[in-house]
């Protein structure tokens, strides 16, 4: 049974992808241990945990997983510089780089919430627009909180008590051609899943 540890910068990320991996370990009939670091604190925070947790694995302080997934928005710097960001904290752990698997949505995660349409449409009882890239704080959490409203669902949370929702209806292919920092995520998943499904 492989296993997955998964570093988060907030909840929000967490709902989605442990969402997201449960979805892939039953199309893919592999059950998957799940181990989630939500790191609160924002990225800074979160690099910091991450090495720290790197360096417990060097020292044989933790289990080695079979894979990490680690996850942070993009913000305004784009998918490419985080993911350097991320790659950066990694360097200093060369014999664990195979692991690696990261999840950058860009900008935000509430972007990658109103990827499908129909997905979204089916959990709110209407569609939603996926908005333009922008580069502008808390603009994603507005946008996605706007349409949730506009549906007359009330979302306390911003939206993340649905992130499971919405991605079991998710059309990956459509999500991953209208995203394509979801695109990358779902790509190495695939790859991941793949592994694992051989007997």
């Amino acid at each position: 049974m492989p296993s997955l540890t998964l570093f988060t910068e907030d909840a929000f990320h967490q709902d989605y992808l442990e969402a997201l991996v449960d979805r892939f370990s039953r199309e893919y009939e592999v059950v998957v241990t799940l181990r989630p670091y939500s790191v609160r604190g924002g990225i800074t925070k979160m690099h910091y945990e991450l090495g720290e947790f790197l360096r417990d694995l060097q020292r044989n302080l933790e289990e080695l997983p079979d894979a990490i997934l680690a996850a942070t928005d993009a913000n305004c710097s784009g998918y490419v510089e985080r993911r350097n960001l991320l790659e950066g904290v990694v360097a200093d752990f060369t014999q664990f780089r195979y692991l690696m698997v990261y999840a950058i949505p860009d900008p935000h995660i509430e972007r990658w919430m109103m990827v499908d349409a129909e997905a979204f449409r089916a959990v709110f009882g209407r569609g939603c627009t996926l908005p333009a890239l922008k580069c502008e704080r808390a603009l994603y959490k507005k946008l996605l909180s706007q349409e949730i409203f506009n549906s007359g669902i009330r979302a306390p949370f911003g939206g993340r008590e649905y992130a499971g929702d919405v991605v079991r209806e998710m059309n990956l292919p459509r999500a991953e051609r209208n995203e394509a920092s979801l695109g990358h995520l779902l790509t190495d998943l695939r790859r991941l899943f793949n592994q694992w499904s051989q007997p």
